[in-house]
């Protein structure tokens, strides 16, 4: 009595599994993640915002590396020259 309970149990178990699986894969829609209120909105149009400044802020201290790299090239090899 139990194994046949148990037998029923696993193939009910295999088949609502497999209609899951299959169901899933067909339903796939892709995922909203805007924000639901103001506040995350504000919020995300802040970081956004931070995100540009800071890489200008970036591109502005590499500019700045490679200047202060080719001005002491220039000493190194005007002191050879000279």
């Amino acid at each position: 009595m139990e194994t046949e309970i148990s037998e029923k149990l696993g193939r009910s178990l295999r088949r609502l599994f497999r209609k899951t699986r299959t169901s899933s894969r067909a339903s796939y829609t892709a995922f909203d993640v805007s924000a639901g209120c103001a506040f995350g909105a504000v919020l995300e149009e802040r970081l956004k915002n931070m995100e540009g400044h800071i890489e200008e802020l970036k591109g502005r201290i590499n500019g700045l590396i490679f200047l202060l790299v080719g001005t002491v090239l220039v000493e190194v090899v005007m002191r050879f020259m000279g």
